[in-house]
C-alpha cells in the first residue's frame, strides 16, 4: 500500500537554485538527514501490511476498516504531495521538510496508542485510521522536497552519487519492510512498529535542523492551488468510500447513499478538471495528457500500483490468516516480491539506454501480469508449504517491478518541456497512489462481495437433520449473518483457525461443512480478485506498447531535471 505498498512516489522534481562555488561541508550529513525521512515513510508502508491481521484481531477491525488503514494514508499523499512540493519551494524546504518530520513522527505516536486513546463515540480501529491520515500528511511533505534538498545541496557528479545513494535507501526500504515488520510484530507487538518512527523522527529533525541549508525556488509561483487541492480530495474520497462500503448489508450497490457517493465523486472530478484547465497555476495541468507518452507513463504508473503493489494488502492476509504464518514468516515470504527490485532495476535502467523505456516498460508489465495469473494457482488446503505455489509469482512480480517502476517517471519528466518536470513528476506520483489505493477498495470490494454470496447461496443449501424447516432456516441464517458481520477478513480465516466462538462453533455438527465452505468461497474470491488484477496489469502493457513513443521525448534522461522512483 502499498503497495504496497511498496507506496511508490515521484518526487516534484522543482527547478533548482543556481550553484554554490563552495561544495557545503555539511552535505553528505544533509543526505543522511533526508534519508532519515524517507526511509521512515516507505517502511511504514511495509511493515504495516504484515502487521495488519495482527491489527484487526487486536482492535476487532472488520475488512472495510483495514482498507482504511492503508488507504488513508495513501489518499493523503496522493492529494497533498504536489501542493507540499510548491509550499517548500515557497516557504523553504527545509522549514517544511522539519515540519513533515514531525507530523509524521506525531502521527506514528498516535497510531501507537490507538489502542489506548478512548475518544466517546470513536473506535480504536477509527483513531488509527485518523492517525494514519495524520500519517500521510507528514510523508507528503517529506517526499517531494527530499530529493529537492539533495538536488540543491549537491553539485555535479556529486548529486548523481546522492542521488543514487537515495535511490538505494528507498530500495532497502521497501525491501527490508516486511522483515522488520515481521520480527517487531511478532517478538514485540504492532505497536512497536509506529513507536520506532517516534526517535528517529526527532533524530532527523536534530540533523536536518543542524546539516541542511535553507533553499528555495524564487521563480516557483508564490499560489497554491486550493480549488485542485480541494475538488479532488472530495472526488477520491467519495470514490474510496463508495467501493469499500458498497458490500455494507445496510446500504449495498444500489442504495441512494452509494449512488450519491459515486455522483459526488464523478461531478467533483469533472469540476476539478475545468477548474485546472482555467487557472493559471494549476495543482495539476490536463493539458499535459495531450501528449501521448506522458499519458501512457500515468497509465502504467497506475495500472503497476492497482494491479500488483495493492496485492500485499491481500498477500498479508492470504498468509497469516489463511495459512497461519507468523507475521515475521509471512515477511520472509514475500521477500522475493520487494527484495529483487533491488536488482532488476538498476538493470533494467541500463538496458533502458540501449532499447529504450518503452520496450522495457512493455516486457516489464507483461511479466508482472504473467506473474499475477500464476497467483491464481492457490488453492483451499491445511497445509502451509502451499505458499510455495506464490513463489515463482513473487519473483516475477519482483523482477517486473523493478524494471518498470523507473521507466514511469522517466518517460513523464522527459515528455514535458523542463519546466513542467514538476508538476509532471508530481502527476506520476499521485498516479501511482491512487492505483494502489483504487486497487485495494476495488479488489476488496468485489472480494467481499463474492465471498459473502457464495458463502449465503452455499450455506442456504444446508440440512440440519431433525430440524422442522423454520428452525433449520433461523439457524443457517443465523450463522450466514455472524459470518457477513465478522466480515471477510475474519468470517473466512476464523473458521479455519477456530478461536473463542468460533472454537465453540466447532463443536457443532454443521462446522466441517460450514468451514469448508469458508475456505473455498474466500480461495475462489481471491483468485477472482487476482484475475482482474492480471487484467490491470494487461491494460498497462497495452498502454504502453501503444502510447509511449520515443519521439515524443523532449530531452534525454541525461539532462532531463531530477526525478527520483521511490
Amino acid at each position: 500500500m502499498a503497495q504496497t505498498l511498496l507506496g511508490e512516489i515521484a518526487s516534484t522534481g522543482a527547478a533548482q537554485p543556481a550553484q554554490r562555488a563552495t561544495p557545503d561541508p555539511r552535505r553528505w550529513w544533509a543526505l543522511s538527514a533526508t534519508s532519515f525521512g524517507l526511509f521512515m515513510a516507505l517502511l511504514d508502508v511495509t511493515i504495516v501490511n504484515v502487521a495488519l491481521p495482527t491489527i484487526g484481531n487486536d482492535l476487532q477491525a472488520s475488512f472495510a476498516d483495514l482498507q482504511w488503514v492503508i488507504n488513508a494514508y495513501t489518499l493523503v499523499l496522493a492529494v497533498l504531495l504536489v501542493t507540499a512540493g510548491r509550499l517548500g519551494d515557497i516557504f523553504g524546504r527545509k522549514r517544511l521538510f522539519m515540519v513533515g518530520l514531525g507530523l509524521f513522527s506525531l502521527g506514528s505516536l498516535g497510531c501507537a496508542l490507538a489502542g489506548s486513546i478512548t475518544i466517546p463515540g470513536v473506535s480504536h480501529i477509527n483513531v488509527l485510521i485518523g492517525a494514519r491520515a495524520f500519517q500521510g500528511i507528514g510523508g507528503s511533505i517529506m517526499l517531494p522536497l527530499a530529493l529537492a534538498i539533495i538536488a540543491a545541496t549537491f553539485q555535479g557528479r556529486e548529486r548523481g552519487i546522492a542521488i543514487g545513494i537515495y535511490g538505494g535507501v528507498t530500495g532497502l526500504a521497501t525491501a527490508i519492510g516486511p522483515v522488520i515488520g515481521g520480527v517487531l510484530v511478532e517478538k514485540v507487538n504492532w505497536q512497536s512498529i509506529f513507536f520506532l518512527n517516534v526517535p528517529v523522527g526527532i533524530a532527523g529533525i536534530a540533523l536536518t535542523a543542524w546539516a541542511v541549508r535553507e533553499s528555495r525556488d524564487a521563480s516557483t509561483p508564490r499560489t497554491v492551488d486550493i480549488f485542485g487541492l480541494v475538488t479532488l480530495t472530495i472526488s477520491l474520497f467519495c470514490l474510496v468510500l463508495a467501493l469499500i462500503q458498497g458490500n455494507d448489508s445496510d446500504k449495498g450497490w444500489t442504495s441512494p447513499y452509494i449512488l450519491t457517493l459515486f455522483g459526488v465523486a464523478a461531478a467533483a472530478l469533472i469540476v476539478f478538471v475545468i477548474g485546472e484547465l482555467l487557472l493559471k497555476y494549476p495543482m495539476v495541468d490536463p493539458r499535459l495528457f495531450k501528449n501521448p507518452s506522458f499519458t501512457g507513463s500515468a497509465i502504467v504508473g497506475f495500472a503497476l500500483s492497482g494491479g500488483l503493489f495493492s496485492l500485499f494488502f491481500f498477500l498479508a492476509l492470504y498468509l497469516q490468516n489463511y495459512l497461519g504464518f507468523s507475521a515475521l514468516d509471512a515477511g520472509l515470504r514475500v521477500l522475493p516480491l520487494s527484495a529483487l527490485v533491488l536488482v532488476s532495476a538498476p538493470l533494467a535502467s541500463a538496458l533502458a539506454d540501449k532499447v529504450g523505456a518503452k520496450a522495457i516498460m512493455t516486457v516489464g508489465m507483461i511479466i508482472a501480469t504473467v506473474g499475477v495469473l500464476l497467483m491464481t494457482r492457490i488453492a483451499p488446503s491445511d497445509t502451509q508449504t502451499d505458499w510455495l505455489v506464490l513463489l515463482p509469482a513473487f519473483i516475477l512480480g519482483g523482477i517486473a517491478a523493478g524494471m518498470v517502476s523507473p521507466q514511469i517517471s522517466t518517460v513523464a519528466v522527459n515528455t514535458v518541456h523542463r519546466d513542467r518536470a514538476g508538476m509532471a513528476s508530481g502527476i506520476s506520483g499521485i498516479c501511482r497512489q491512487l492505483g494502489t489505493a483504487f486497487g485495494i477498495a476495488l479488489l476488496g470490494a468485489i472480494l467481499t462481495n463474492q465471498y459473502n454470496t457464495t458463502v449465503h447461496d452455499k450455506i442456504s443449501q444446508l440440512t440440519i437433520p431433525g430440524a422442522p424447516a423454520q428452525q433449520q432456516s433461523a439457524i443457517l441464517n443465523g450463522i450466514i449473518t455472524s459470518l457477513q458481520q465478522a466480515g471477510t477478513f475474519v468470517g473466512s480465516t476464523g473458521l479455519k483457525h477456530p478461536t473463542g466462538q468460533a472454537a465453540q462453533f466447532a463443536q457443532n455438527p454443521l462446522f466441517p461443512q460450514v468451514q469448508a465452505i469458508v475456505q473455498e468461497s474466500f480461495i475462489d474470491a481471491t483468485i477472482t480478485i487476482f484475475r482482474i488484477a492480471a487484467v490491470l496489469l494487461a491494460v498497462g502493457a497495452v498502454a504502453a506498447l501503444v502510447l509511449v513513443r520515443r519521439k515524443d521525448m523532449h530531452h534525454s534522461g541525461h539532462d532531463a531535471p531530477p526525478a527520483m522512483e521511490v
